[in-house]
């Protein structure tokens, strides 16, 4: 078995490296450690940000969500949660066939969360159909109170996707 640990500073100022150093003590090999949903999960969202490899990133949240214990405390906001960064995950990698595949699975068993819809629309304006664009962002936005605490509703009019459906003059009128 071999390991390679990395510590680096991820702040605005550099951390000097004795003190990085110092950490290795507290670091701890566990050869049997099972990774967690929640560890999937943080390296999905490394991806997703940080390094905006969103096909890296749909593979972790994917793992994320196989690995999510139904019984989970707050299942339904994790759920919802990972489903929407991997629908936008496999959006933002070009792959929109399953992005639309995830929401539709997620809309199936859980058809109150709007973010599955306002994906569907993006993906929808992605292909140049305005008309389901806008029954999937009536649908999104006739759900905004059920967004996660602290989550708002995107903005369609600042939206990549939807702002190239710009040109259509009743699907704008609308939005």
């Amino acid at each position: 078995t071999c390991a390679e640990i990395h510590i680096s500073s991820a702040g605005e100022k550099s951390t000097p490296i004795d003190q990085l150093e110092a950490l290795l003590p507290r670091f701890q090999f566990q050869p049997d450690y099972a990774p967690l949903s929640s560890d999937y999960a943080k390296l999905g969202a490394s991806f997703y940000g940080a390094g905006q490899d969103y096909v890296a990133a749909a593979a972790y949240y994917q793992r994320a969500l196989d690995t999510l214990p139904p019984d989970a405390p707050q299942h339904t906001l994790l759920f919802r949660y990972l489903t929407d960064q991997l629908a936008m995950s496999y959006g933002m990698s070009g792959d929109l066939a399953r992005s639309r595949a995830v929401n539709e699975a997620a809309i199936a068993r859980d058809p109150d969360y709007p973010l599955y819809y306002y994906t569907l629309a993006c993906a929808d304006a992605e292909d140049g159909n305005a008309t389901a664009a806008r029954a999937h962002l009536q649908q999104a936005f006739d759900r905004r109170a059920n967004t996660l605490p602290g989550e708002k509703m995107p903005d369609p009019t600042h939206d990549d996707s939807i702002v190239k459906l710009k040109h259509d003059k009743a699907f704008w009128q609308f939005v």
